[in-house]
């Protein structure tokens, strides 16, 4: 058995034990929303300890940004922005772009969706008639807002997803958080870490710094995972980094079946982008099109 697979054994070894971490901001998020939606969490015990109060910089002014239409993945991709808001204490803007004029309706609709879950945080909304969404998204980002984009699902899917979720990823140079899963993913989902994809490109302490952070957020475990083409010598190893269990493992394999592998247990797989490429590259495309959780694109 692989480590990442026996990390997954032994977390759900201590759900089944009951010994799983305290709860976490979070934790307290995912179940303030499935409580909403009338799904109740069977790993959560009835007395929790309250959660620690988020980490949460004073000073911060960022946005989430989420492109709203009127389909299902739209809908979860909003869910986790508004999440991911909550989490930083940014804004929401949910934007809706298009040839035609939209049905106000549906921006009211999803309006009331997130504030019966999120009602701590602001949400603004913009339309633009005329604009692609690629391109609204893009021009209504700022260089470190978060962009938080639905997979669409069907035949067409892999066009689709490059029109709009490989665009954006590519092009915004702030992070994006692809989603192409139902809600909620597992009841477990608060206590999945976070999987970071290691090289040796010039991007990987911004890709390692942010997934620290959004981790520290979260209150999860983060596994860097680094994979080699030939069997290596550098210990598995474990430490604490600001708060945040940090696990080193190096695995021999393919990159991109090692972090679908991955993706499989993970609350999200984390992902660079190399500074003066077109496009994602050949493994963050791959991974795009075959996680089983969402993806975070930094740059």
């Amino acid at each position: 058995m692989s480590d990442l697979g026996k990390y997954r054994v032994e977390q759900e070894a201590r759900q089944r034990a009951g010994t799983s971490r305290r709860a976490t901001r979070y934790g307290e998020v995912i179940n303030r929303y499935l409580g909403t939606y009338s799904y109740v969490d069977p790993y959560v015990p009835a007395k929790a300890p309250a959660p620690d109060p988020p980490v949460i910089d004073s000073t911060a002014t960022g946005t989430v940004i989420a492109g709203v239409d009127d389909a299902p993945t739209s809908h979860v991709a909003v869910d986790h922005a508004a999440i991911e808001a909550e989490l930083r204490g940014y804004g929401l803007l949910l934007v809706h772009a298009g040839n035609t004029p939209h049905d106000p309706r549906l921006l009211t609709r999803v309006v009331k969706r997130v504030r019966a879950f999120a009602p701590s945080v602001p949400v603004t909304t913009r339309v633009s008639v005329g604009m692609t969404p690629v391109e609204m998204l893009l021009t209504d980002a700022g260089d470190d807002d978060l962009i938080v984009v639905g997979h669409r699902h069907g035949p067409l899917r892999g066009a689709l997803r490059r029109s709009v979720a490989d665009r954006v990823a590519a092009r915004h140079p702030g992070p994006v958080l692809v989603v192409d899963a139902p809600w909620p993913a597992a009841p477990e989902l608060a206590s999945r870490p976070l999987v970071v994809g290691v090289d040796e490109a010039p991007s990987a302490g911004r890709v390692v710094g942010f997934a620290l952070q959004e981790a520290r957020l979260r209150g999860c475990d983060l596994i860097l995972l680094h994979v080699t083409r030939e069997a290596s010598d550098a210990p598995d190893r474990s430490d604490r980094r600001g708060g945040v269990t940090v696990q080193n493992r190096t695995v021999v394999g393919n990159p991109v079946n090692e972090l679908v592998s991955a993706s499989q247990y993970a609350a999200a797989v984390v992902l660079g982008r190399r500074p003066g490429h077109i496009g994602l590259g050949s493994v963050g495309g791959a991974v795009l099109h075959q996680a089983q959780c969402p993806i975070f694109f930094v740059g």
